[in-house]
């Protein structure tokens, strides 16, 4: 039998950041409130084209205190500037016994953490975005989150046994925590002042306890409400989590023998054995009715049968 142990791991990377506005008001701008709509004569009037939203003969106020008011939307695409930091633990058990059996277990607890993980979840860029998953695009900080890749705990085992000559049993057994899911609400307010997204105000504890996550309910909803227009919502990047995930594979093969070094192998093999849903992530948009509930998942139990001639 062999131990192996690798305690404290942790390492830092630099990361893109999804793509972000850079034409956007700052958060102390955006205070000033319903002013911000007011439209006044447009400076640049007649020299932007009257098809553009920007040629109208006004133009609200908002718009004239951007950056760069000339122009909508001004996009700095995957910036090399986030942060990733990982620290984890793994510990591994393998052995090899008489008989034909054989077993490995490992078990990971980990923690990651980074703002820069909704870059995956955003569309690749084709042009100008006006729509990105980043609350304040002068605020990295508000995106420092438990990232969208984080599973604390993964444990898994397999093991092969030969019972008998030609025969062979082997399993998969997988259980692993559910990851974050970012939460944003069905309305942008502030979208007129440059800002991607707006996140609703954390008002309460998400998590319920496990007896009562159903899929029409998996997390407390009315821990979440809808931000107002001109205020960055208090709800953090990844502030639920799905599903947790468990699955057992099995396969029992039989190899017979032909002529020579031909064979023919039987296989018989039954996909998530137990027939455990695998559920998918919960909605995470406020104010939409299937907020917190669960509409996807994957397979149910998959039994395949199969013969292979080997020469």
């Amino acid at each position: 039998m062999t131990l192996e142990q690798v305690g404290a791991a942790q390492w830092f990377s630099c990361v893109g950041i999804p793509d972000t506005n850079l034409n956007q008001l700052t958060v102390e701008q955006l205070a000033q409130g319903a002013s911000l709509l007011t439209r006044v004569p447009n400076p640049y009037f007649g020299i932007i084209p009257r098809s553009s939203t920007l040629g109208d003969p006004t133009i609200p106020v908002a718009q004239l205190l951007k950056p760069f008011p000339q122009y909508q939307t001004v996009s700095l695409y995957r910036n090399n500037v986030g942060t990733t930091d990982y620290q984890g633990f793994t510990a591994k058990v393998e052995q090899r016994l008489s008989g034909g059996l054989s077993y490995l277990v490992s078990y990971t607890r980990s923690r990651l953490r980074d703002d820069a993980s909704s870059v995956f979840d955003a569309s690749v860029l084709t042009g100008p975005v006006a729509n990105y998953p980043v609350a304040d695009s002068f605020n990295r900080h508000l995106e420092r989150d438990y990232s969208t890749g984080d599973i604390p705990h993964l444990f898994v085992a397999s093991a092969s046994w030969e019972p008998w000559r030609h025969w062979m049993l082997s399993t998969i057994v997988t259980m692993q925590s559910g990851v974050p899911v970012a939460v944003t609400q069905t309305t942008n307010f502030n979208a007129f002042a440059g800002f991607g997204t707006q996140r609703p105000n954390l008002v309460g504890d998400p998590e319920l306890p496990a007896a009562e996550r159903t899929p029409s309910r998996w997390f407390d909803t009315a821990a979440f409400a809808v931000a107002p227009q001109f205020t960055l919502g208090s709800a953090s990047r990844n502030p639920v989590r799905g599903p947790s995930y468990r699955n057992v594979d099995l396969a029992v093969s039989r190899r017979v023998p032909l002529a020579g070094t031909t064979a023919i192998e039987l296989r018989a093999e039954a996909f998530n054995l137990l027939n455990t849903p695998p559920f998918g992530n919960p909605n995470g948009v406020a104010g939409t009715a299937a907020f917190g509930t669960i509409t996807t998942a994957g397979d149910p139990r998959v039994v395949q049968l199969a013969v292979k001639y080997l020469f």
